[in-house]
């Protein structure tokens, strides 16, 4: 399902505004992300390709390779800073264009690198790093010392992908493994897991919100101009190109004319029609 976002986005076409309830003839639309606090993305609809300076890459919104913001206005793009630094390490065969784990260097820069499997960092204290990874024996956050770790480690690369890495003789597989709470994901990419099974993203920013509850010890950078407490939508954001390619995709389908379903494994019910529409679901 990703490459249909690819195909979207290449285009140029559709926009999908910031308003969660949209009309258009008899079709309405509510987006599941109203509960959230996300900053504006209408400047993403008004962003064309453009060479990425550094590798010369013709690309829309940001670089997947040099993981750098491309022709987008200063200051548009939401900036985080998070609470603790993070390491994605990604598979070496996930598509750059697939992954939804790029979105948290480009929004959170500071805190967050992006190393290729094979060349991951050797890690001398690997019992101070925590690994985000629903395995057996992985513990809650707040199940996990606060003072026993320093980094957190995310996997990212398809379900197969992952496990192979997660049971690889690497340091991988002696960090502690810390998981979240089951919630539902909002992927567009065809799995054939259940709906629990999220996005690495939404893996990442719902691990940040359980952070708020004093149950970490973040880092200096962070504790000079943050307080921990009770989540505030502080790290909505995380989520920002997320929305905006989900909403994308729905829009586009929703306004299609010419009967083509989501995809060739077409997830019924994905796209989300208002309930007089509902014979296109059929």
């Amino acid at each position: 399902m990703a490459e249909e976002q690819q195909h979207i986005t290449s285009s140029g076409k559709g926009s999908t505004g910031d308003n969660n309830n949209e009309s258009k003839g008899n079709k309405k639309y509510t987006s599941p992300f109203s509960q959230f606090n996300i900053s504006s993305t209408d400047v993403l609809d008004t962003i064309e390709k453009a060479r990425c300076p550094d590798c010369n890459r013709n690309v829309r919104y940001f670089c997947n390779r040099c993981l750098k913001l491309v022709n987008c206005p200063e200051g548009a793009v939401p900036q985080l800073k998070l609470p603790i630094k993070l390491d994605v390490i990604k598979h070496e065969q996930e598509r750059d264009g697939k992954s939804t784990a790029l979105h948290a260097k480009i929004l959170a820069s500071d805190d967050v690198e992006v190393y290729s499997w094979k060349d991951m960092p050797k890690y001398e204290n690997v019992d101070r790093l925590l690994l985000l990874f629903p395995s057996p024996g992985a513990k809650q956050l707040s199940e996990i010392d606060p003072e026993s770790f320093d980094k957190l480690v995310v996997i990212d690369g398809t379900w197969e992908q992952a496990n192979k890495m997660s049971k690889s003789d690497s340091p991988l597989l002696r960090m502690k493994r810390v998981t979240i709470a089951p919630h539902e994901t909002l992927f567009w990419r065809h799995q054939r897991k259940a709906s629990d099974h999220l996005a690495t993203i939404e893996a990442i920013y719902f691990f940040l919100r359980d952070t708020t509850t004093k149950v970490i010890t973040p880092h200096k950078e962070w504790i000079d101009s943050h307080q921990l407490g009770p989540y505030t939508n502080q790290f909505d954001d995380m989520l920002w190109f997320y929305k905006y390619f989900y909403e994308l995709i729905q829009k586009t389908y929703r306004e299609r004319t010419d009967g083509r379903e989501f995809t060739l494994k077409h997830t019924k019910g994905y796209i989300q029609y208002d309930p007089v529409d509902e014979r296109k679901q059929q």
